[in-house]
């Protein structure tokens, strides 16, 4: 590999990825973005995982440094352009993925496509497969004069969702939500799910209670995340909305050093 935070640009099939790797030792952790972020997003995340063991982050398709891909995309093919990036980089397995928000899928079904190179999951405040059609029956009744709040939510929840040319990386999210539904179990694999603390949205933006009524519904749909395997810690950042990388960073760092701990205990590492 070349110098360490220098970005190595590697051909996949005919396009290029740029990821970086930093640390030594296994298990190796890859951390995998949220939805239209840049793999710089965790470069302060990644340096400080790099000093128990080797972190690997990179941009995907059409974002940072990476060529793009013919859209639209799915869960399905990021996590086949992360198997090719892994095998042509031989950065070594077994690996502890690390997916925030539409990375949660990803690594999700990364582990369902190639199971024997995956060692654990944290997935960190994730997309899950039915939070569309769940926040949607919250909504109150469409009103000629609603609020613009209140219609751009509907909006993005209505349509934007259903048409991949709505978001910036051109992802089909009914179809990602098809695909994880092949994805019910992850057996006794070990998995930490860390979820927000509090709400990602102003209350005061929206008809009273809707938003308190939207949180009751993530908080949900995270349990039901941490019920995927039996050897699951859930993980509450008390502090933090979505971006938990930027509000409690040292939440997600401590929650992968102790996974590293378990695997490398449980794999005699």
């Amino acid at each position: 590999m070349e110098e360490k935070n220098t970005p190595l640009l590697v051909d996949i099939g005919g396009r290029l990825l740029a990821v970086r790797t930093e640390g030594e030792g296994v298990p190796t952790v890859v951390l995998e973005m949220g939805l239209g972020a840049a793999g710089s997003i965790y470069d302060a995340i990644a340096k400080q995982i790099a000093y128990f063991t080797r972190a690997v982050w990179y941009d995907r398709a059409g974002l940072g440094l990476s060529d793009p891909a013919s859209t639209p995309r799915t869960i399905q093919d990021l996590a086949r352009d992360l198997h090719f990036l892994l095998q042509k980089t031989g950065i070594p397995g077994p690996y502890v993925l690390a997916g925030h928000s539409l990375g949660g899928p990803v690594v999700r079904f990364y582990r369902e496509r190639y199971p024997d190179e995956v060692a654990a999951l944290i997935l960190i405040d994730s997309s899950h497969e039915d939070q569309r059609e769940r926040c949607l029956a919250l909504l109150p009744p469409k009103s000629s004069d609603e609020a613009g709040n209140l219609a751009q939510l509907r909006l993005a929840l209505e349509r934007q969702w259903k048409d991949p040319n709505a978001n910036e990386e051109k992802i089909d999210n009914l179809a990602n939500s098809q695909l994880l539904r092949t994805c019910q179990s992850l057996d006794d694999l070990p998995v930490t799910v860390v979820s927000r603390g509090r709400s990602a949205q102003d209350p005061t933006k929206y008809p009273p209670g809707l938003v308190e009524a939207m949180e009751q519904a993530w908080r949900q749909m995270q349990c039901e995340l941490a019920r995927l395997s039996p050897k699951t810690q859930h993980v509450i950042a008390t502090r933090s909305g979505h971006m938990i990388n930027k509000d409690e960073p040292e939440v997600i760092v401590e929650a992968i050093r102790q996974m590293v701990i378990q695997v490398r205990e449980q794999c005699k590492l």
